[in-house]
This record gives C-alpha cells, sequence and structure tokens, in this order.
C-alpha cells in the first residue's frame, strides 16, 4: 500500500491498512474530520452554532485517519487546547462548563418561550437539552 496522502509519518502512529473497505473507513473518516471542522468553523460567525463539539468530531475523526490534522487543530488558539482535553484526558475546563451550561441554559429558555403552549413538544425538546447539561456538568475538570 503506498504510504498515506497525509503524512509519510502516519505509519507509526496510525497503523497501514489494508484493503478496500479499511481505505474507504480512512477516507471517510478524513472527510468526517474536515466536514466537521468546516462545520465548527461556520459556528465561529452563525450565532447558537456550536463550534467545540464539531471540532472534537473532526479531532477524534483525524485521529482515526490523518493525525498530523488532528495536532494542527490542537494548535489551535483558544479552542484547540480545550479539545485536546476532551479527547485525550476526558475533561472541560471550568470555563468550558459555564460556557457550554450557560448556552444550554439559554437554548432551554427560548426553547420554553417559544413552545409554552405545547407541553409534549416542549418536553421532548427540553429533556436532550437537560441531559447534556447533566453529563458536561459532570464532567472532570480541566485546565484546558
Amino acid at each position: 500500500m503506498p504510504p498515506s496522502p497525509c503524512h509519510p509519518a502516519t505509519a507509526a502512529i496510525a497503523p497501514r491498512v489494508s484493503g478496500l473497505l479499511e481505505r474507504a473507513g480512512r477516507h471517510g473518516l478524513f472527510l468526517l474530520g474536515g466536514l466537521s471542522f468546516a462545520t465548527g468553523t461556520l459556528g465561529l460567525v452563525v450565532p447558537l452554532l456550536p463550534t467545540t463539539i464539531f471540532w472534537i468530531i473532526a479531532a477524534w475523526a483525524w485521529s482515526k485517519s490523518c493525525p498530523r490534522l488532528q495536532q494542527r487543530l490542537y494548535a489551535l488558539p483558544g479552542a484547540g487546547p480545550h479539545v485536546k482535553s476532551w479527547i485525550e484526558d476526558g475533561t472541560i475546563s471550568r470555563r468550558g462548563k459555564l460556557f457550554a451550561v450557560g448556552g444550554l441554559l439559554f437554548g432551554l429558555a427560548m426553547t420554553a418561550l417559544a413552545l409554552h403552549d405545547q407541553a409534549l413538544i416542549l418536553t421532548a425538546a427540553s429533556l436532550p437539552q437537560l441531559a447534556a447539561v447533566l453529563f458536561v456538568a459532570s464532567r472532570r475538570e480541566g485546565s484546558g
């Protein structure tokens, strides 16, 4: 198999794959990483579209397909260290928790305002947000 188009040193980090299915999976993860990174980048300018979660998905996908891009993502100022903390340690900084929980609760409040007269839809829309708040709040704190 030819060396990875991502970086010649990839073979030392990511195991070489053989077979059409494995190569297709690797290319699929590479594309998933690119699409996730692009979506997260849109979140920098589009209100209420998150950035960090999409960059976490990109980092995970690139860890399996192109570790060089994962390292470049980690090096980005601002969100890069937070993404790295989550991927490598499963931790969220206190500031990151505050922003995430605050954003989720703001979204929940807006949902309640919009759907206050439709209890069933409000409940269905609120449960995932509440679950996300509990999940984020229960993660270990790191330096990020």
